[in-house]
This record gives C-alpha cells, structure tokens and sequence, in this order.
C-alpha cells in the first residue's frame, strides 16, 4: 500500500487545446496516461513517465470554460508515494500554451513542494519540523497551502494525549 501524496492543481492555456482531456476527466480515470502514454502499464515505465506509479483518478478535478477563449483543469488529486511531475513536463512541453501550477504533499514522507510549467520547482521535507519550526523549513506559502502548522500542532496534541494514557 503506497503513501498517498496529496496534489492539488491548475492547468490554464487554450480552450481548443484544453478540451482535448475533458473526455478524460468524464471518465474519471487515466489522466496521465492521456498526457503521457505508456501503453500497458509496467512499474518502471510507469514511474519514468510519470513520475508515480499509477496513473490518477480525475474525480476532483473541474473542466472550466473561461468564456475568453481560455480554459481552466482545476482541482485536487491523490497519487501514489510521488507527484506526477514528469507527466506535467511532458504536457507542458507538448502543450507550451497552457500554464501548469502543481502543489504537492506527501504526509507519510513529510515532504511538499510547488512545480509550475514556467520553471518553479521547491521542495522541501519537514520530517522533524514541530508547529512551532516549520515555518523556519519551509516556506510560508507551503505552510499555508497545506495548514502544516495547524496540522503539525493536532498530532502534537494527539501524541501528548497519548503519553498521558
């Protein structure tokens, strides 16, 4: 059973371009296979073009019209120990008119980060960070995406309750 790394992203560009995957995202399913192909699906394969194991479900995900000519693929997504950077560089490579904006966080592994089709690419662990230090190891923008603060201060709480059993 993998960790799941939580996604959260917006991909912007042209409605012509950006139309092509909303039969994907009605179906539900196979969102990096669609940008990426692999063919039948090995782990190593999988992972080179990817950059997760698995392909991802499209449930959380929303086809936007921006009425401008424009449209928008925003939402959230969960996928398997890793990001799905490879597959977003190879859709903004094919794809240079659309603007991809990834954030990422994988709980289990304690680390998070922001990749974006114009070259941003942060990471960060935070294995070790309290509620009181993450803000010194991560960027404020990170903390505040994923309430890591918040987050770390419940399972300070949760661990001090169980010592006091």
């Amino acid at each position: 059973m993998p960790n799941w790394c939580n996604n959260t992203i917006t991909i912007t560009g042209d409605y012509d371009t950006l139309v092509q995957l909303k039969p994907v995202l009605d179906k539900g399913e196979g969102l990096l296979d669609a940008i990426a192909p692999i063919g039948e699906w090995e782990y190593g394969n999988a992972v080179a073009a990817w950059g997760t194991k698995w392909d991802v479900s499209t449930e959380g995900l929303d086809f936007i019209d921006n009425g401008d000519g424009t449209a928008t693929i925003a939402g959230w997504f969960e996928s398997a120990w890793a990001p799905p950077v490879e597959a977003f560089q190879t859709l903004a490579e094919d794809w240079d008119s659309c603007v991809i904006a990834l954030y990422y966080d994988e709980p289990g592994m304690c680390f998070v980060g922001y990749w974006d089709s114009e070259g941003a690419d942060d990471h960060y662990e935070y294995d070790g960070a309290t509620s009181d230090t993450v803000r010194n190891m991560i960027p404020e923008y990170l903390v505040d995406e994923f309430e890591l603060e918040d987050r770390l201060s419940e399972m300070e709480a949760e661990e001090e309750e169980f010592e006091d059993v």
